[in-house]
């Protein structure tokens, strides 16, 4: 189950990753990402697990793609993994809360702008880095990253390559919420058991409806919305619901 380069546990119905390679601030070669892939398809298919959290072992959250591991990579076989197929992964899988608690660089931020809900502890050092480096973006997050927190922030961001703190990332809303370092984890648990505690079919939907809805006009929308909310008032959890609000209510 446990590869060394992250650790995972389910608690709650939540199945929480860490990743493990604190040494290289938790760079991402093809092992990590690898084990990633992997990990999180396995709480996909695991009734145990509702959602998903991700943060990092030791004072990084994630310091983007291990460069030496990559160039080693480059002239040996490719990985089967390439970066669509994490992407494609994190929008179908159940929802997945990034909990960012230091570094977040290029890869280590790019990847979960596509997570559902990203958070940070006050001092994470969040950047885009690619330009000052001689790289550009990628994962979509040209496009991703406009559509959070709008185009005129994206562009400073990536063409300043500036690193901002988990207060800065919150104000400009790449993140939901930042929260002293002590109570990250806490937080951020606190969070991913509340989504947990939903049905699996109800997490699934609004989630789809969010990423899919999103670019799509107002009547397609409210069609979507429309077929999707007739099915969910047949769900054993809405039933449950009324009669628990009839009875407190007689």
């Amino acid at each position: 189950l446990m590869s060394s380069v992250i650790e995972v546990q389910i608690e709650d119905k939540v199945g929480i990753i860490k990743l493990n390679r604190p040494d290289s601030l938790n760079a991402f070669n093809n092992e990590l990402s690898d084990a990633l892939y992997s990990q999180i398809e396995e709480f996909n298919e695991s009734s145990a697990v509702n959602s998903i959290l991700i943060t990092g072992n030791g004072k990084a959250f994630s310091a983007g793609a291990d460069v030496a591991g990559f160039q080693e990579g480059n002239t040996k076989k490719k990985s089967p993994l390439s970066w669509n197929n994490l992407i494609e992964l994190f929008i179908r899988s159940k929802p997945i809360i990034t909990s960012i608690n230091g570094f977040a660089v290029g890869m280590g931020i790019t990847l979960f702008l596509f997570s559902d809900i990203r958070l940070a502890s006050k001092d994470a050092k969040i950047s885009f880095r690619f330009v000052k480096i001689g790289l550009t973006p990628e994962y979509g997050s040209t496009r991703r990253l406009s559509d959070i927190v709008g185009i005129s922030t994206a562009s400073e961001l990536m063409l300043t390559g500036k690193f901002v703190d988990g207060k800065e990332a919150e104000r400009i809303g790449l993140i939901s919420r930042s929260y002293d370092s002590d109570n990250l984890f806490n937080e951020s648990f606190k969070i991913s058991k509340d989504i947990a505690e939903n049905s699996h079919w109800h997490n699934k939907v609004i989630k789809e409806m969010i990423f899919n809805n999103y670019h799509k006009d107002y009547d397609k929308v409210l069609e979507i919305e429309g077929d999707i909310f007739s099915q969910a008032r047949q769900t054993k959890e809405h039933k449950d619901f009324v009669k628990k609000f009839m009875q407190d209510n007689k």
